[in-house]
């Protein structure tokens, strides 16, 4: 029987999946970053190595990567995959397509805010995509963006500061000084992933009517309907009623955040219908059916 495999690598952790031609799971794997473009390549492959770590050899295989951006990220990605898995047939796909497999197939657009962002869906034309772009030039509403308000805000403002938030900065970076921190961001070689480990504390910070708080995510959220109503223009330009899915850390850090992505959807687009909801499968499932399409 044929075993298929799927892997979800993102900027901050991956994750992996096997599961047999009648979907029981053989295996599950986690461990850090494989960001094709930002995470270093032996950082990479000992990351996806330790994930894999007693997986069953594979028949079809698909990784979903954050950071595949071209031809040439694509074939270090099948090249990684095919170092894994030596006997299967590979194929590597961008780490949206994952979310957007797992998504329900009645989703018009799904918006992925974790590390990074970007918003995608499927048409008749295949799938198109819009944002993304990488920390440099793009990810609005991203992970990214929210951890750099948090620790902008705490490096103007320390005592302000919560314990919690002390707390995580003490385990990320071994001190709460400007002199120890900015230095460790700057030389992490993964920046945009050292700071979106902190974007929870945007929604903590916004529950207790922080300013700061508050303002990042308006802003940021603002930036990211930017990107959507470009979307919208330019794929569904006669439609009024959408079916939003979310996925990605963000969202699942607090609430508040998908509660303010509706208010400021409603005040931009006060003649559309929108259905906002987050993701109920993990994209991991989405790599697996990208796997199995191989078979066919």
């Amino acid at each position: 029987m044929s075993v298929f495999v799927g892997l979800d690598c993102g900027g901050s952790s991956s994750r992996v999946i096997a599961v047999d031609g009648n979907g029981a799971v053989l295996f599950q794997g986690q461990s850090g970053a494989a960001n094709l473009s930002t995470t270093p390549e032996k950082r990479l492959l000992r990351n996806l190595t330790q994930a894999t770590k007693g997986c069953p050899s594979a028949t079809y295989v698909c990784g979903c990567f954050a950071g595949l951006i071209g031809p040439e990220t694509m074939e270090r990605g099948e090249a990684t995959l095919q170092h894994l898995f030596p006997e299967a047939s590979v194929r590597a796909e961008p780490d949206f397509t994952a979310a957007l497999y797992a998504a329900p197939a009645t989703a018009d657009i799904l918006i992925i805010s974790g590390t990074g962002s970007l918003i995608c869906s499927r048409t008749a034309q295949g799938i198109v995509k819009s944002g993304g772009r990488g920390y440099v030039l793009g990810d609005q509403g991203s992970g990214y963006q929210f951890g750099r308000d948090v620790l902008v805000n705490y490096l103007d403002n320390p005592d302000e500061a919560s314990e919690a938030l002390k707390e995580a900065l003490l385990q990320q970076f071994g001190g709460l000084s400007e002199n120890t921190i900015v230095p460790k961001i700057y030389g992490s070689g993964a920046p945009a992933t050292t700071l979106a480990r902190l974007a929870k504390f945007i929604g903590q910070d916004a529950k207790k009517d922080r300013p700061y708080a508050i303002q990042s995510i308006d802003r940021n959220l603002g930036a990211l309907i930017d990107v959507l109503e470009h979307h919208i223009r330019k794929n569904f330009p006669d439609q009024s009623r959408f079916d939003i899915v979310l996925s990605g850390g963000v969202w699942k850090s607090a609430q508040i955040f998908r509660e303010r992505l509706i208010q400021l959807l409603e005040a931009r687009f006060p003649s559309h219908v929108f259905a906002v909801n987050r993701i109920t499968q993990p994209p991991l499932y989405g790599a697996v059916e990208l796997a199995k399409e191989m078979l066919v």
